[in-house]
């Protein structure tokens, strides 16, 4: 199977809300017309009802009740509104498919992005960027069941069973793996091109320019959501994080170590996105 073949599955693909892709679109933006992207949202009654239990949510603490787009926008900000609409949408963009744990790999992805937005605050980056990319970067793995349902069932027996590259068992059994299928979707989807090659170089970041946090924000997170699903020994976790990805984004491995206690509860109240 070729990886055209999977595009070439249109009625089997996602779709998002018109108004999502313009949100993706908008991350590369400067001049944001905050005020009628607002109104587009709310135009949209199941991705504002969602909106707003997660902006009511005990995970951002709102002094006062949410009771529209605009208020969401006021109180939290756009930029994280613009976030929780882009997960919402994504995330409601996929189809039930048998055998497949869709909760399961959602609470996953959620983890992956709080983790990468907690880390992003020590790496002086853009926290709703890192967060968007986390909940994306395994979409391809979706995609896969999506299309090719028996195959992915036979990877993941084989994964269940032990064996740990899901990457190399994708590619001889595929002919691809998810991580080129989540690059592709992340491109017709229009995300940021920096989004695009975070997916792309998640599991070996040093291939790409070392000077894209990104990518090392992603990995990192992705190790330790790995770590923590196999241990439960922070001190552990800690002392096994990968060095390259840590000297990359130049973090004092110490104080991360120190606060990442502070990971433990990081999705609570959120469960709402992936609901």
């Amino acid at each position: 199977m070729k990886l055209e073949e999977v595009f070439e599955q249109t009625h089997k693909l996602p779709t998002i809300p018109k108004v999502v892709q313009e949100l993706i679109d908008s991350f590369s933006k400067d001049d944001i017309d905050i005020e009628t992207i607002a109104k587009k949202i709310a135009l949209d009654q199941v991705i504002t009802a969602k909106v707003l239990r997660l902006a009511n949510s005990a995970h951002f603490g709102a002094s006062r009740q949410i009771a529209s787009v605009n208020e969401a926008v006021v109180v939290l900000g756009f930029n994280t509104v613009r976030t929780l609409v882009v997960a919402s949408g994504v995330t409601g963009a996929f189809i039930t498919t048998p055998g497949f744990d869709r909760k399961r790999f959602w609470k996953h992805s959620l983890r992956v992005a709080t983790l990468a937005k907690w880390l992003s605050k020590y790496a002086k980056y853009n926290g709703e960027i890192a967060f968007t990319t986390g909940m994306i970067h395994s979409i391809g793995e979706m995609l896969i069941h999506i299309v090719a349902p028996e195959l992915a069932a036979k990877i993941d027996q084989y994964v269940a069973n032990g064996a740990s590259d899901r990457v190399a068992l994708e590619t001889n059994n595929i002919g691809f793996d998810y991580v080129m299928v989540g690059e592709e979707l992340a491109r017709r989807w229009n995300f940021p091109i920096e989004i695009q090659m975070a997916v792309k170089f998640q599991n070996t970041p040093n291939e790409q320019d070392p000077s894209s946090k990104l990518s090392h924000i992603l990995h990192l997170a992705l190790h330790i959501a790995h770590e923590e699903e196999s241990s439960e020994d922070l001190l552990a976790l800690a002392s096994g994080l990968p060095l390259t990805s840590i000297d990359a984004l130049e973090l004092d491995i110490d104080a991360l170590n120190a606060h990442l206690v502070e990971t433990k509860d990081l999705a609570s109240g959120m469960e709402e996105m992936i609901g």
